[in-house]
């Protein structure tokens, strides 16, 4: 009886833990010879075909009728595989993709994180200069959904009023607002 009841929770717990990991295994391990992109700055033609794996923010998408092309700000990934923007960006590099990227989904800011190989560079102009920026053939992409944490009021009232209350089932500083005290401005 005892093994039954141990056999039991250790399989809920493998159930309950085997939803957690939902990001893709090649973007959350790097490769063995994991090149930066400031490692190969000014020698991109020495990594051609070099498999790599990078991550950062969109600033445009380009759509081809044979490729979609996303010009991306680089960050550092962390342990995940996603871009820690609080870090310093190494520059610019291009994201190749034979599928369509629509550019009102991936918008200005998004995060992403790629893997994929090298295949040469080119030159795009930001503001007045001309920067040459490596082109990397996507394998792989994941979009990291952006975080936003839920506000709550500190001051809530502990008790539990039914329907029949007349004070429409919350009395205290925010008696005017519906039940459980949030103002609007936090919906």
């Amino acid at each position: 009886m005892k093994q039954m009841s141990a056999f039991f929770v250790t399989s809920f717990v493998l159930v309950l833990l085997s939803g957690c990991s939902n990001i893709p295994k090649q973007i959350s391990t790097a490769p063995s010879n994991d090149l930066q992109l400031n490692e190969i700055q000014g020698q991109i033609e020495n990594f051609a075909n070099q498999d790599v794996r990078w991550g950062g923010e969109v600033v445009s998408v380009e759509n081809n009728n044979d490729a979609s092309i996303l010009q991306i700000v680089q960050y550092p990934l962390n342990h995940y595989g996603k871009p820690v923007t609080s870090q310093s960006s190494a520059g610019r590099f291009l994201a190749r993709t034979t599928e369509f990227i629509d550019p009102v989904v991936y918008k200005k800011g998004t995060l992403l994180t790629f893997t994929g190989t090298l295949n040469g560079m080119e030159t795009r102009k930001v503001d007045q200069k001309e920067l040459i920026m490596p082109v990397l053939e996507v394998s792989s992409m994941y979009k990291w959904q952006l975080y936003q944490p839920i506000q709550r009021d500190p001051f809530y009232d502990p008790f539990f009023y039914n329907g029949f209350y007349p004070y429409n089932g919350y009395y205290n500083r925010y008696w005017q607002y519906q039940r459980f005290g949030y103002p609007y401005y936090y919906w």
